[in-house]
């Protein structure tokens, strides 16, 4: 990353709008930031780490108190930060959390904290939008493209004040975490994960194969295989052993159930035979009516054949009779005939005086149809009379309704304006009910904040006790061990001055004053402590030191968070003005109450439209009322004039009718009286003449019917008289003694066809059922009866003796093919267990050793970084022998750490004054300095030669150069010009006064009560 410009507004100490463009400096990439203290350097590179990452260097302020106090009320603070990478330019900017004026009324609001990021495109400007305004996304972006944390950031690219030793002195865990970030490593781990994973899994399949052969060895409540294969192999036997047992109950059943089938069989056979000698028995008993029936049916067919000459004798017979009826009641026909013949006669004689009274009926009807038309006339000027009554009654009504619906229309608008005066004065209120309704919302919104920020404030109170009882007790240890490694340093001063002292010889000088005399020698006054345990105490002291400035910086964080709540609540405070003293229930139930008002007045200002708008409708339809009012009076008018003339000519046609006949209803009464009458006498008439010709017709008809007869009867008679001759002759004939024994003999054709197949039935039974006996009767000829009650003893016992059988063979075989199963089961488990157990052996091992459980507990991405590591400490090593002349010389701890602590990153000095090596934590502040900044750039050579590491193109140094003496800065300075050759930049934070003569560009901070101003320097 290569910075390019930077942008500050109201931040820090800067308190109106600063621009460094870093391309100012040219071909000189080492540059100095010079200022007085407190005058904003370090702020320069809070702004840098702020705007990529939201946090400062130091991590010790939040982005919210980066706010210059000397800004301007109405000037945000922010930071814009552009620089290059791979070729690409971004800009990122960052708006922290910050109170800003309010855009309407006084007071102040919070701005919420907001960042965007940008790709450039070569003229500068925004190509393409990354990050819109979200914070989170624009450090997850950031992260991404640096391939580094804040924290990782601050320890590789920007030594801060006070912090250089942190990379020096960080344990492998965290050197390691911060390398891989660096080296692009993570696929070494992925690989430890992953063969770990897959071991883990192997072991959990091989346990679970275990399990389930535990579990089958416990279904069948055995310890080992062995004894699971012995009992399967008895089991086996046994099985065979019933297994035969069963076969023989089951021959022996099937040998039973056969002799009994057989004796069924036989038992059968006889029962057969006694049923064929007992239907024997049955159809000799019905013989005799069988012989019975045989004789009636041989005298039924001789009857039979003199049955036609006596049938045509009694139909003979019979007509005969019909024929004397019908010439009796002909006879008694023919004379009532002709005593009505005679009647008809004497009323024909009345027919002239009928006609003449028909004709006198039909001149009245003629008369009447005549009055029928002027009274049709008369009726329809009386329709038309009442129609134009009507008429005129409907205008007249049609007149009345429209004059009504005007005057409640007119109504109906008076109303309408009487309503809307009431509702617009009602609306007028609104504006007044919304500015209060508002401000309610505001004075709720704001007591809701006070009341949570109020809780905030507790909570951090609460915490600030808690750290100062924490940081009273972590100030008493930190003196304790302060006082403790003090009196231990003391102690092995004393003890190196009594070491001193033992060498000293008489009259030989002392190696220290030079003095040959040696009056007082130093002697040890305690057992002498040994350097170990001097920089045991020293780390102690330190690590106590360093708790409890953590623990204060703590307590400083938890006051400024108070602080700044209690300056918000006063804020919000003063804004609420009298309502603070209003509880928060008050505030939500006024608020309630406003909002259902201005609910009612919102439904009353819709209601006045509506009704604005159905007055404008009641104004339109009043014209088109108004001229219907009109129209019905016309109506009415015209109505009432035809009225008038229709009652005029219905009296005119009145006097052409007689009186009697003006009704139509009389009229047609009296013209239908009138045809009723014509219709009687026509009537009477064809009446007359009809009885006249139906009575002669018939009394000639019956004369010549009865001559008809009286031929027919006489043939009859003949007919008749012969038939009788010759059914006599028939029967004289016939086996028949008389016509009763004749009558007794004739059989009906069903009875006859009845008897006759119950004949030939029986002959058939009977001599099928004799065949049958006789063959049944000589097969069972020499056999006897069998007895069924042993047989069904017998095959009983079979089937239980089987069945018992069975269900031993059934509970064994179950047994043996669990054991069976149980055993094939585990030796395929012991087969998969193999296979898992050789997986295990190289999987396991791999996993072991590339997660560090062998040896020097080293895991495979440690190790690979350690080799990096070495390379790094090769280059910093370099620049490090030549900023200490030659003395110092960074090396990789390659012991085991003590315990199961992660080791393989640490790093040791060689120290070449006294030829030992020793921890990096011993070195003094200005050498810790010179090892960290010889790290920092040996690291940034190393990653920048491999392929994929993220790029270090820059290096800031924040303070550390006051603590090297000349020779040591002027090596410093002499190493980092030769960066220049390699193309990084150098930014030094320093008010080391030797720095400026040294360094050529730099930028100068200017301070003053106004705020600071950045000065350039070339």
């Amino acid at each position: 990353m290569h910075p390019l410009t930077l942008h500050m507004s109201a931040f820090g100490p800067f308190a109106a709008e600063e621009l460094i463009d870093f391309s100012r400096l040219g071909d000189k990439p080492l540059f100095l930031i010079n200022g007085p203290t407190g005058s904003g350097k370090t702020t320069i590179l809070d702004a840098i780490c702020f705007a990529l990452y939201g946090k400062t260097t130091g991590d010790e302020r939040e982005g919210s108190q980066m706010r210059s106090d000397l800004a301007q009320p109405d000037q945000l603070t922010e930071v814009t930060f552009t620089f290059e990478l791979a070729a690409q330019r971004y800009r990122i900017r960052r708006v922290p959390d910050q109170p800003r004026p309010k855009a309407r009324g006084d007071g102040f609001t919070q701005q919420a904290a907001e960042a965007q990021f940008w790709l450039l495109g070569d003229d500068d400007t925004p190509e393409k939008v990354i990050v819109g305004s979200k914070v989170t996304d624009a450090t997850r972006e950031i992260e991404q493209l640096l391939g580094l944390s804040a924290d990782q950031f601050r320890q590789v690219m920007v030594l801060p004040q006070g912090k250089f030793r942190q990379l020096l002195t960080a344990d492998s865990k965290d050197r390691e975490h911060i390398f891989s970030q660096l080296f692009q490593t993570q696929i070494y781990k992925q690989l430890e994960d992953e063969l770990k994973s897959r071991s883990a899994e192997v072991r959990r399949e091989v346990d679970a194969l275990s399990k389930q052969k535990t579990a089958l060895l416990q279904n069948v409540e055995l310890d080992t295989t062995e004894a699971l294969a012995e009992k399967r192999s008895e089991a086996s036997i046994e099985s065979e052993h019933l297994k035969q047992m069963l076969t023989q109950k089951q021959d022996e059943k099937l040998k039973a159930s056969t002799e009994k089938e057989r004796a069924v069989e036989l038992l059968a056979r006889f029962e057969q035979l006694d049923r064929l000698v007992a239907e024997q028995q049955k159809l000799a008993a019905g013989q005799g009516e069988i012989e019975q029936l045989s004789l009636q049916l041989q005298r039924g067919g001789k009857a039979q054949e003199i049955l036609p000459e006596f049938e045509r004798y009694q139909y003979l017979s019979a007509e005969l009779l019909k024929h004397s009826e019908r010439l009796k009641t002909k006879s008694v026909l023919l004379s009532r005939l002709e005593q009505t013949f005679h009647t008809a006669t004497l009323e024909h004689a009345s027919l002239p005086e009928l006609q003449l009274q028909l004709n006198k009926n039909k001149q009245q009807q003629q008369t009447l149809l005549g009055f029928q038309v002027r009274v049709e006339k008369l009726q329809a000027l009386a329709q038309n009379q009442s129609t134009a009554e009507k008429a005129a009654s409907a205008a007249q009504t049609q007149q009345q309704a429209a004059k009504q619906q005007s005057e409640q229309n007119t109504q109906k608008m008076d109303q309408a304006e009487e309503t809307l005066i009431q509702l617009r004065f009602a609306v007028q209120q609104t504006s007044a009910l919304q500015l209060e309704h508002q401000t309610c919302v505001q004075h709720l919104q704001a007591k809701q904040k006070v009341e949570q920020l109020q809780k905030t404030k507790e909570g951090a109170e609460t915490a600030l006790q808690l750290s100062q009882q924490k940081g009273s007790q972590l100030k008493k240890r930190a003196d304790e061990q302060q006082t403790t490694a003090t009196a231990i340093e003391r102690n092995w001063h004393l003890a190196q001055a009594a070491i001193l002292a033992m060498t000293l010889q008489d009259e030989a000088p002392c190696p220290v004053c030079g003095s040959a005399e040696h009056p007082s020698p130093a002697h040890a006054e305690v057992a002498p402590p040994t350097q170990a345990m001097v920089e045991q105490a020293r780390k102690e002291a330190l690590y106590a030191n360093d708790t409890l400035n953590a623990e204060r910086e703590n307590y400083r964080s938890i006051n400024n968070e108070i602080t700044r709540l209690s300056n918000e609540i006063h804020e919000l405070n003063a804004g609420l003005g009298n309502t603070q003293n209003i509880t928060l229930e008050a505030l939500r139930s006024q608020y309630d109450l406003l909002t259902k008002q201005l609910e009612t007045l919102r439904g009353q200002q819709t209601e006045l439209n509506k009704t604005e708008q159905g007055l404008i409708t009641l104004k339109a339809a009043q014209l088109p009322l108004s001229n219907a009012v009109d129209a019905a009076q016309k109506a009415f008018d015209a109505a009432t004039t035809l009225h008038a003339e229709e009652r005029k000519a219905y009296q005119i046609a009145e006097q052409e009718v007689p009186e009697a006949y003006r009704s139509h209803t009389q009229l047609e009464a009296e013209v239908t009286q009138q045809q009723d009458a014509v219709s009687r006498c026509e009537h009477q008439i064809d009446s007359l003449q009809q009885r006249y010709n139906t009575a002669k017709g018939q009394r000639d008809s019956a004369a010549a019917a009865l001559t008809i007869l009286n031929g027919n009867q006489e043939q009859s008679k003949q007919s008749q008289d012969a038939a009788h001759q010759q059914w006599h002759v028939a029967l004289l004939r016939s086996e028949f003694d008389n016509v009763e024994d004749f009558q007794q003999s004739v059989m009906p054709r069903a009875n006859r066809d009845q008897f006759q197949q119950r004949v030939d039935v029986y002959k058939q039974a009977a001599q099928q059922n004799l065949g049958a006996l006789q063959s049944q009767q000589s097969a069972l000829e020499n056999l006897s009866r069998p007895d069924m009650p042993p047989y069904i003893e017998r095959i009983a016992a079979a089937e239980q003796a089987e069945q018992l059988a069975n269900q031993q063979w059934g509970v064994l075989h179950d047994q043996f093919t669990l054991l069976k199963n149980a055993e094939q089961r585990i030796n395929t488990l012991q087969k998969e267990s193999k296979v898992l157990e050789e997986r295990y052996a190289v999987v396991g091992t791999l996993s072991d050793v590339a997660n560090g459980q062998t040896g020097n507990k080293v895991s495979l991405q440690r190790f690979v970084l350690s080799v990096l590591l070495d390379d790094v400490l090769i280059e910093a090593s370099h620049r490090l022998a030549l900023m200490s002349k030659g003395r110092y010389r960074l090396l990789r701890k390659e012991d085991r750490a003590k315990g199961n602590r992660a080791s393989g990153l640490d790093l040791e000095v060689d120290d070449a004054y006294t030829g030992r090596v020793r921890a990096v934590a011993t070195l003094s502040g200005g050498e810790s300095f010179m090892a960290a900044l010889s790290l920092a750039l040996g690291l940034s050579d190393v990653v920048q030669a491999y392929a994929g590491g993220i790029r270090l193109d820059t290096l800031f140094i924040d303070e550390g150069f006051g603590s090297l003496d000349p020779e040591s800065l002027d090596l410093a300075v002499r190493t980092l010009t030769d960066l220049q050759q390699s193309g990084r930049m150098v930014g030094i934070i320093s008010h080391v006064a030797e720095l400026k003569e040294q360094i050529s560009a730099r930028i100068d901070i200017a301070a003053s009560e106004r705020g600071s101003k950045i000065v350039w320097q070339q």
